[in-house]
This record gives structure tokens, sequence and C-alpha cells, in this order.
């Protein structure tokens, strides 16, 4: 049975072109649409006057991507010139399957148009302290002009903590955070951030990408001409595994077991084979693959649902939220702090029913919760 039809416009960062991004964004959208409501995403909108409240303290990770100064760089360049020239047209072409998928499968909300209820979330949504487009808005904290209502979904405040921001900024949040009328988010780091702000305890939910079924567009998908025949996913943000005694050892290890090493989503610079793929196909790639390593949140979540083994390493920009990830999904085995682990981990092979439970049992408390702020006045 459907509850009553609502228009819904849904905050949240599906412009980012990742496939953890539009995928989160995808499965809050059909739990949305199965209860019967229309659905829209509404696009992040640039604050000045609340950027520079916080232009002075952002977090700097950069150095995750890159390593060495112009001599470092310039090896890189020597040693990975052709492919970084050939890996540029296949990330052109991936973004615009991002674009695509955001405009023709998500849908763009009307920023003029007024919506009953606005979700903010999931994914890092009160992350403030990041280097983003729209740097720092309130707008992300409750000052939506476009809907009545607004509350959040699974939101997460990354690496960002409470003691990293100027009173300022705390304050900005606490008015906007007043506009918001019931909150759920999806770690423990950004439970105790609403909490000291607020005085009250948010809900906790599973992201979305957890919780979706997605059994029905796997079905419908076919990439056997696009993967090797035996292959192991390197999964992170653009240019992250760097470093040499890293790069070193997944090479050894992929070696050892006869498997081709292809980078999904963001591309990797010392692999030649990074594939193009559609937001439903990753998912049927991850299934596929003999070995996956990741070092991103969503990429745990792809692995926990679909890979046969995988390994998941935390990086100090996301160690907050995969710290709760990692318990809540109950992958400890699966984690390493380096990647020498690869040979010990490789021989986990986990009982997907858990996680499969899990889904499920997220998937209820979810649809609750959503049931009961889309029938507040």
């Amino acid at each position: 049975m459907k509850d009553n039809n609502m228009k819904i416009c849904v905050l949240s960062m599906q412009r980012v072109p990742n496939f953890g991004s539009v995928l989160q964004s995808y499965a809050l959208k059909k739990i949305l649409n199965n209860m019967g409501h229309d659905v829209e995403f509404l696009d992040i909108q640039y604050n000045k006057a609340d950027d520079d409240l916080i232009r002075n303290f952002r977090s700097d990770f950069s150095a995750e991507c890159q390593k060495g100064g112009f001599w470092s760089k310039l090896k890189k360049v020597d040693r990975y010139a052709i492919n970084r020239i050939r890996i540029k047209r296949k990330s052109n072409m991936q973004d615009k399957v991002f674009d695509d998928f955001v405009n023709n499968i998500l849908g763009v909300a009307d920023p003029k148009k007024n919506y009953d209820l606005c979700i903010i979330g999931s994914d890092e949504v009160f992350n403030c302290t990041a280097d983003t487009a729209w740097g720092f808005t309130s707008q992300l904290f409750g000052n939506v002009e476009q809907a009545d209502c607004v509350v959040t979904y699974a939101a997460s405040c990354g690496s960002t903590k409470i003691d990293d921001l100027p009173n300022s900024v705390v304050n900005k949040i606490k008015e906007a955070f007043s506009k918001i009328s019931a909150f759920s988010v999806r770690d423990e780091n950004t439970e105790e951030f609403v909490k000291l702000i607020t005085g009250k305890k948010p809900e906790r939910h599973l992201d979305p990408v957890i919780i979706g079924d997605f059994s029905s567009e796997i079905k419908s998908v076919n990439i056997s001409t696009k993967v090797p025949k035996r292959y192991c996913i390197v999964y992170s943000y653009y240019n992250r595994i760097n470093k040499p005694e890293e790069i070193k050892q997944i090479e050894k290890f992929c070696r050892k077991h006869s498997l081709e090493i292809v980078s999904i989503g963001a591309p990797q610079m010392w692999i030649k084979n990074h594939l193009i793929l559609t937001p439903f196909e990753i998912l049927t790639a991850f299934k596929n693959a003999e070995f996956v390593v990741t070092d991103t949140f969503h990429g745990t979540i792809f692995s926990a649902k679909y890979a046969k083994r995988f390994v998941t390493i935390s990086r100090p920009s996301n160690y907050n939220k995969m710290k709760s990830l990692i318990s809540d999904l109950n992958i400890e085995q699966h984690y390493s702090t380096d990647f020498s682990s690869l040979e010990k981990v490789y021989r986990v092979i986990d009982d997907k029913k858990q996680i499969e439970d899990l889904a499920i049992q997220g998937r209820y408390h979810t649809v609750e919760y959503l049931r009961r702020v889309c029938a507040q006045p």
C-alpha cells in the first residue's frame, strides 16, 4: 500500500561524479517512489557569505592523492605520461555517463519550485571543512527555502568534528539546524555532532546503498565484453593509491593470482585498464571480480554486498565514517591499515546472507522513518 503522494526534493551530492554519490541518491529515490512520492534532486548552491566564515579552517588531505614536490610530479609524468592522456579521455567519457544518469534517471529539481518536503542526505552533506565546489553553505544544514518541511536522512559529517569549527560556523549551523524537524545520521561522529549542537540525539540509519535493492537493475546488465576474465578491482579516489610500496604490493599480489588489475570510477595513473561503466554495471563488476582493493566508504559497501573477496583500508580523511561502517556491517576481518595483508584478507570469504539480512532490516527501519517524517504537518 502506497503512502499519500508528496512532492519531495532531495538535497544531496548527486553531482559529485562517483558511483557512491549517484547510487545512494538512486536508492533513496527508489524507496520514496515505491512509497508513492514524486522525487527530484536539488542542486547545492554556493553561498559566499557562509563560505567566508570557514575559509581558513579547511581540512587538507591533498597528501593522500599527491606526494612530493616538483621532482616527484615530474617522475610521475615521465612514467605515466601516455597513460594519463588515455585516461583523460576515458575520465571525460565516465563523467558523461554520470551526467546522463543524474539528468535522465534521478531528475533535477526546479530551484524556483516549492516542495512539500526536503530530505538532506545521504553522504557527507554535513562536511563543512572539505574543499568542495560549494564550500560551506547553510543550505545543507537546513536553510532550504524551496521546502515546507526539512528533514535529514543518513547524513554524515565526514571528517568534520565540532572542535574543528570556529564559533561563527557553529552558530550558523545551529541556526540552520533549528529549521530541521527530524534528524537521521549514518555514523557515530555525526550523531555526536548533531547532539552537541541541538541537544537532541538523532536517529541512526544505514546508507541507502546498503539497504537499496538493485536486483532488478543488475539482472538486465551484461558486462562480459567490458571486463577481463579474471580481474582485481582497485576502487579509490583520483590517483589516491600512488605510493610505490602500495603499487608494488598490489601488483605482486595480482601476479601471484593471475589477476588483471582494473580501475573503476576514478583512475589510478599506474593502472592501464580503466573501465567505463554505468552505475548499475559497476555492481555486476564487483560481483564478478575475483578481488577488490578499496579505501572508500561506498567502495566498501559495494564490496560487502557483492564482491567474493575484498580488502578495505581507511584513510585520515574517512576514518570517522569508515570506523562506523565496518562495525555496522560486521566486516572487521576485511579491514587493514595497509596493503601488506592482501594475501591474508584474500582467504576470507563471507556469507552474503548476513549483509542481505542487515539490508532488509535496515530498509524496514528506513521506510518506517520516512513514513513518519512524511506524515508531519
